[in-house]
């Protein structure tokens, strides 16, 4: 969270940067980049919110396989006792 937060605030400083040289108020430069940010962040978030669903999704899968190959492991020692 505080990497994201901290490219929010490179890209608010970057905008501002470029704001400046193409003119306009500050009042205005500060509404443009709250118009910005706005629009930015919600899509970064739902970004971020999609990646977290996929890592989840992936370690659930990871957790499956890893189940199976105990069961798997389980039954092969198993064997191996039996035919010892």
């Amino acid at each position: 969270m505080a990497d994201l937060s901290r490219k929010v605030d490179a890209l608010q400083l970057n905008i501002e940067g470029l704001l400046k040289l193409l003119g306009g108020t500050a009042a205005d430069r500060l509404r443009f980049w709250e118009i910005l940010k706005g629009i930015t962040s919600v899509a970064e978030f739902d970004l971020v919110g999609q990646h977290l669903d996929a890592t989840s999704n992936l370690l659930k899968q990871v957790q499956t396989n890893v189940k199976s190959l105990q069961g798997a492991a389980t039954k092969i020692a198993k064997a191996t006792a039996k035919a010892r």
